[in-house]
């Protein structure tokens, strides 16, 4: 985009570039001198001069101009008071030196009357300015916020307009002399008047850090033990903040701040960078994940709130409260009933495998599998958050992370192909086993279930294919996918010795 915006500093200016209007000048008056010497009649010669004395009267017109920006604009006001004058202003003393150069030369050269001048001129002016007194307040509320300058380009701000029900909300793109242009979160351009945004309260996310601190308040009744409280909400907010949702190079902090007869408030404290997620998106984001990390532990809110910035919302819930017991197989259920890839199977099927599966503990940077590992068998997440580890041992990236409810290593269970990548736990993780022993009779007792699981792995791996290309699937990408539905079928048959 174009930046016509004065926040932005100029070049300065030299001594060089006062050469070409004096240069001008120069060649004007010895034009003028050679003239005086060619015969002419007195009105002719009369007509020369006022030309030339108003193309002087011009040139050192422009020679002001260039003048002030040497030594005003780009010098006094720099360097020696510590402030930068806005193009709009510079613009607008512009226009006045060029308008009252005008009148003083229509005045002294051409024998017109000063004061009738600027008498038209200032009747003009106001008919002007009252048929066009909303652009005018617009360019001076412009010339205003550049001087003031409440922000700068690139900075994430929220205007709160008098008459508005809701702010607008986004990144300064440019700042003209009509309109201040936000860029929102939703990638919409706003363009909002100069006006309007000076008579606004403005709240600059961006100043003096563009790092800000948010407030997320939870509380769990009394009889939920605190270390798994703090444990569960620990690993949705790692879960969060390496999904991108909160700034800093640590995950957010999980503290007790309360005690009442509601129960136990928790508070998490989260870095917001508003140039790499609006303040929405990243709420959103983190407490989808303190709600999906919630229920899949069994724990319920007694009552929800929001503080940003000192400023709470409360959301009351009437949910009765039930922790989950990795120990007990009903618990286990409820679990693997959350797990997409297990949808196809029915509640006796699941029950089945919640009372074979394996649970594991692991600390905070332990492995669960490796690359290129033999294995035949999946995991589910039932508590924490895990990271996908790909590439060689001395340059591991991350390629995905995993929460509670995440799955991995289902295409070892179901075709025996060695790990694909390395997982590794990012905070205290339990994982549900779930191997090829237990699996292989129900699919010998109901065939189906093998096309059930193969379409639920085709629709998974398509959609992190298109989420990966950013790009809608076709109706090409789907007949391929029903090709590799019945080829990976045919596979876990093979493998699982299914009919």
């Amino acid at each position: 985009m174009k930046d016509t915006h004065s926040l932005a500093p100029p070049d300065a200016l030299n001594a060089t570039t006062l050469f070409a209007p004096l240069g001008l000048i120069g060649f004007l008056a010895l034009l003028q001198a050679a003239l005086v010497w060619l015969p002419a009649g007195p009105h002719t010669a009369l007509l020369v001069e006022r030309v030339f004395d108003s193309a002087l009267g011009l040139a050192g017109i422009w020679l002001a101009v260039r003048l002030i920006d040497l030594l005003i604009w780009d010098r006094l006001l720099p360097h020696w008071l510590g402030i930068r004058a806005p193009r709009l202003l510079r613009q607008f003393v512009v226009v006045l030196l060029v308008l009252l150069g005008v009148a003083v030369l229509l005045g002294r050269t051409w024998g017109l009357a000063l004061s009738a001048v600027l008498a038209t001129t200032g009747v003009l002016g106001i008919v002007m300015g009252l048929a066009l007194r909303n652009i005018l307040a617009d360019f001076f509320s412009g010339i205003a916020l550049n001087i003031e300058k409440p922000f700068d380009l690139g900075d994430f701000i929220v205007l709160r307009a008098r008459g508005q029900r809701n702010p607008f909300v986004g990144t300064v793109r440019e700042v003209n002399w009509r309109s201040t242009r936000l860029l929102t979160p939703e990638d919409n351009l706003v363009s909002v008047p100069n006006s309007v945004v000076a008579a606004a309260i403005v709240e600059n996310l961006s100043y003096p850090s563009p790092v800000s601190e948010m407030e997320v308040d939870l509380t769990l009744p009394w009889d939920v033990p605190q270390a798994q409280a703090e444990r569960v909400l620990s690993a949705a907010c790692t879960e969060a903040w390496a999904l991108g949702a909160t700034g800093g190079d640590r995950p957010p902090k999980v503290r007790l701040t309360k005690l009442d007869g509601s129960g136990a408030t928790w508070r998490v404290v989260y870095l917001l960078d508003p140039r790499l997620r609006g303040k929405g998106s990243a709420l959103h984001l983190l407490l989808h994940c303190l709600q999906r990390h919630l229920r899949l532990a069994g724990l319920h809110p007694s009552g929800l709130g929001t503080v940003l910035q000192g400023g709470a919302m409360p959301m009351a819930s009437t949910l009765s409260q039930r922790q989950h017991d990795h120990t007990l197989a009903a618990h286990r259920d409820a679990v693997l009933a959350e797990v997409t890839l297990l949808q196809s199977v029915s509640t006796s099927e699941r029950t089945r495998l919640a009372q074979g599966v394996r649970v594991l503990a692991l600390g905070a940077g332990q492995v669960a599998v490796r690359e290129g590992e033999p294995g035949d068998s999946m995991f589910v997440v039932a508590e924490g958050v895990l990271e996908v580890q790909v590439g060689d041992s001395g340059d591991r990236q991350r390629a995905n992370v995993l929460g509670a409810g995440g799955v991995f290593g289902e295409m070892a269970l179901l075709t025996g192909e060695p790990r694909t990548a390395t997982v590794a736990a990012l905070s205290p993780t339990v994982l549900y086993e779930l191997d090829r022993s237990m699996l292989a009779p129900l699919m010998g007792e109901r065939s189906g279930i093998v096309e059930d699981l193969a379409a639920v792995v085709a629709r998974n791996r398509q959609r992190d294919q298109t989420r990966l290309d950013n790009q809608p699937s076709d109706a090409a990408t789907d007949l391929v996918q029903q090709g590799f539905v019945k080829q990976l079928a045919a596979r876990i048959r093979v493998w699982l010795g299914a009919r």
